[in-house]
């Protein structure tokens, strides 16, 4: 095991009982098992499917007490058996995400995290770790949602829904690089359009539009079929969140009538090729995309979960650790 000095105990947030909030524990730091890299994380996200398990939510069930967490970035501390140091050299930056992370073992809410190999790699030096730690997900979540699902065209009419949100305004940018230039963009409140990159046609409050090709969208909840009333016959509705609600009641023969293949994302299961991941990270680092955070410290995490509860974040939130 290549291995640096390490603390003995780390700051962790820890679920004790489903529904309630996370508890603020002092643990051992996980010394790397064959096949892990240790991970001094400078940044966590905190995200809507983690708050989900945490709650209860989702069929998701780690013992308890856990440390949530999906995804973070930081630096290499240490390797395990069998893995390449070479590789992971100690204090490299590196993005930790999937492996199981915060779902089947413990993820990135705490200043250390014991990641597979697999889950860890290496991003760009010169990119700031909070960005690191917020870009990878929703970058992957809405190219797949461009690319490999909704397979979008360039002369397709595309609708997104919450495009100013994470996701929604990176389905944005990755649009206009693809050339796609008739774009509808669905905002919650005029006070959103700043966040939006230009050269969409803004719809607020859930208005109606002309007829899309390809709708995405990241909200969910009881008005999606009335979006779905956007999409033209034959099109296709890529579904990504449900952060307005995760029931919906569809009305099967106006469904059927419409005729709108529903194709939901779930990237748990998909994969997306290492190659196109990296040039997503590498385009962060260079400035061709940009993705909003909120970041918080320790202190002010519940304050920030509160924030994220009522649609009042300004972007993706990210806890940055004192220790970094």
């Amino acid at each position: 095991m290549n291995v640096t000095t390490l603390p003995e105990t780390m700051t962790a947030l820890r679920v004790h009982a489903l529904g309630e909030a996370p508890r603020v524990d002092e643990i051992p730091v996980p010394p790397p098992q064959a096949g892990e890299v240790l991970v001094r994380l400078a940044a966590t996200v905190i995200a809507r499917h983690d708050l989900d398990v945490a709650r209860g939510s989702l069929p998701v069930r780690q013992p308890l007490p856990y440390v949530p967490g999906l995804e973070g970035a930081g630096r290499v501390a240490a390797v395990g058996p069998d893995v390449d140091a070479a590789r992971f050299p100690t204090g490299a930056l590196v993005r930790a995400s999937g492996g199981g992370l915060g779902v089947a073992r413990a993820g990135t809410w705490a200043g250390y995290v014991a990641a597979p190999a697999a889950a860890v790699r290496p991003v760009p030096e010169g990119l700031d770790p909070v960005i690191a730690a917020a870009c990878g997900s929703v970058a992957f979540t809405a190219w797949a949602a461009l690319h490999d699902v909704g397979a979008v065209l360039p002369e397709e009419r595309l609708g997104v829904t919450g495009a100013s949100g994470a996701v929604g305004s990176l389905v944005l940018q990755l649009a206009e690089r693809h050339g796609v230039e008739r774009v509808v963009a669905w905002v919650r409140s005029p006070e959103r359009l700043r966040a939006l990159p230009p050269g969409a046609e803004v719809v607020t409050d859930g208005g109606p539009a002309e007829p899309v090709d390809v709708l995405i969208d990241t909200v969910g909840g009881p008005l999606l079929p009335e979006r779905l009333g956007s999409v033209r016959p034959g099109g296709r509705a890529v579904l990504l969140g449900y952060t307005a609600g995760t029931r919906v009641c569809f009305e099967l023969p106006e469904l059927m009538n419409r005729w709108v293949s529903l194709l939901p994302v779930n990237m748990q299961r998909h994969r997306l090729a290492a190659e196109i991941q990296e040039r997503l990270v590498g385009d962060f680092a260079a400035g061709r995309l940009t993705v909003a955070t909120d970041v918080v410290e320790l202190p002010a995490l519940a304050e920030a979960i509160a924030r994220f509860d009522a649609g009042r974040a300004t972007g993706r939130v990210v806890l940055r650790w004192e220790t970094a």
